[in-house]
């Protein structure tokens, strides 16, 4: 013990490296032991020896890796488009929606102003547009100008009570609206006890 006290600088700086050579000090055999930090080394070792020992497979690598990087630029692109496309499209069907409830209840409300004055006819025409808008808004069928009363009678009449009810309407306009023939209040209450129990 004394003799280590005793000992010069000089054996203690060569026992100090004897000691760091050990096995345990030594970062590249730690490093070995590390099986993935030793496989990226050496996967990125072979990449950085591609241009020179197979250029072919460089240049592979470097378009392979440029379509994928514009292919995710596109596809993030898409993504962030398709997100404000899908907003406004929403936006659209929820106007639409809206103004197609406007038209149904001012249809109806027409409808019940031209039968307080008498001209029951145009009440019923107003009743039947009032019902397509309403059929429309719950999606029970598209309005389409080009469809006639008894179109909407077959794509309507799925079901013997709703059928019943939609028949009262269209035979009453075709009557009344286009026939000219002159509407009784009695057939127009008729009409509307129809409307009310379709809509």
């Amino acid at each position: 013990m004394s003799q280590n006290l005793n000992s010069s600088p000089e054996a203690i700086r060569r026992a100090v490296e004897e000691v760091f050579r050990r096995s345990e000090f030594q970062s590249s055999d730690r490093e070995a032991d590390n099986w993935l930090l030793r496989q990226m080394r050496d996967f990125f070792r072979w990449l950085g020896s591609l241009y020179d020992a197979s250029p072919g497979l460089f240049w592979f690598f470097l378009i392979a890796s440029l379509v994928a990087l514009v292919g995710m630029i596109l596809f993030l692109v898409f993504q962030v488009r398709s997100v404000f496309t899908a907003s406004r499209d929403r936006a659209r069907a929820s106007a639409g929606q809206t103004d197609r409830v406007r038209r149904s209840a001012a249809f109806l409300e027409e409808s019940d102003r031209r039968a307080k004055a008498g001209d029951y006819s145009e009440a019923i025409r107003f009743l039947f547009l009032a019902l397509v808008y309403r059929f429309d808004e719950r999606g029970r069928v598209s309005f389409d100008q080009s469809y006639t009363n008894r179109e909407y009678l077959e794509l309507l009449g799925d079901r013997p009570t709703v059928r019943e009810a939609l028949q009262v309407l269209v035979d009453n306009l075709d009557d009344h609206w286009y026939g000219q023939w002159p509407c009784r209040k009695e057939e127009y209450d008729t009409c509307r006890a129809a409307f009310d129990r379709l809509s």
